[in-house]
């Protein structure tokens, strides 16, 4: 049986007696989880805290960390924000806790074995009693969702009836639950870098212009953007850097120097793909990042530009912003 990650109702007045000395397990699966695809490739650290113990007739007496919270009215018509509330209280009695005094505290890997059918973990040799499980915020194994998990009381021993009010009224001492999580889609940043190799000053400043495009793995357009940067100088010191934030992590972009400024033209590769990185989550914490060089080709057309931007107003109609400069850093 796998139990719903809250209490929705409490009946255990229609169960057999509770066997208070019965020691028991929980398992932890992910299989009804909604995100079992990526959670089968992640490990998810699981938190399990004994609130109150429990006595035959499933009446409740919180232990000490948690003695502010009051169960005498747990019954047929508590629901599931009641219970959520409680989890709550719970959570902030582990707040208050006095370092002298820690909560006593166990933990488990919900992770897919080989062989399994998804991923899972266990908590052994469990009292009775009411638990508070608090999993991780934890980010899937590509690092581009971030999974936050709703904390939650479960009972120890369940049974169907206990939690719903209906199926059968036998204890299980040995029950699974599952996990309530939300994904959040992470974003990452790009880092474009251009350098000239010479520069003509008589014709003044140079203006290169980049179109940025990235597709999802259904090759979907998920990204598009297009950023200019002016250079006035040769050489590293002379060096200009666009900075593109809020990418979806995980995107595949290409980079194409579509306008190389009159005069100059591009050495190496006017087309660079790269992968965006989750911003402080991969690698080294530095931004995925693309370098282009230009140079004199010895003609006597000049080149500048400012870069536009249209917003659209939710009315079919698009506002205009001019100029829209880039995030831009000098000697880099």
């Amino acid at each position: 049986m796998l139990t719903l990650p809250c209490l929705s109702m409490m009946r255990t007045q229609a169960a057999a007696a509770i066997e208070v000395d019965r020691i028991c397990s929980l398992t932890v699966s992910a299989a009804d989880s909604g995100y079992a695809g990526d959670f089968d490739e992640m490990t998810i650290l699981v938190s399990l805290y004994r609130v109150a113990g429990v006595d035959t007739a499933g009446r409740y007496t919180p232990e000490a960390p948690f003695s502010k919270m009051d169960f005498t009215d747990i019954g047929s018509s508590t629901t599931a924000d009641d219970w959520q509330k409680l989890a709550g209280q719970a959570e902030e009695c582990l707040k208050e806790q006095k370092e002298d005094a820690p909560v006593e505290v166990k933990t488990v890997e919900v992770k897919k074995s080989e062989g399994e059918a998804s991923a899972t973990g266990t908590f052994s040799n469990l009292k009775t009693g009411m638990y508070l499980v608090v999993p991780k915020e934890t980010e899937n194994a590509k690092k581009t969702v971030r999974y936050s998990f709703t904390p939650y009381l479960t009972a120890l021993p369940a049974s169907e009836y206990a939690a719903a009010g209906t199926g059968s009224d036998e204890w299980d001492y040995n029950p699974t639950i599952g996990l309530k999580a939300e994904g959040e889609e992470l974003t990452g940043s790009l880092v474009i870098r251009k350098t000239l190799e010479n520069y003509n000053a008589s014709l003044g400043a140079m203006t290169c212009v980049f179109q940025v495009e990235g597709h999802d793995e259904n090759g979907v357009l998920a990204y598009s953007n297009v950023v200019g940067l002016t250079l006035t100088g040769a050489g590293d010191a002379n060096a200009q850097t666009a900075k593109l934030t809020g990418i979806p992590a995980g995107l595949t972009v290409t980079v194409t120097e579509v306008y190389a400024g009159g005069s100059y033209e591009v050495k190496g590769d006017a087309v660079q793909k790269t992968v965006i990185l989750s911003d402080g989550l991969v690698g080294d914490g530095e931004p995925a990042s693309v370098s282009f060089t230009n140079s004199y080709d010895g003609g006597n057309r000049g080149g500048y530009g400012v870069t536009n931007h249209f917003e659209s107003d939710g009315k079919n109609g698009w506002t205009w912003e001019n100029p829209t400069p880039p995030v831009v850093e000098e000697n880099e």
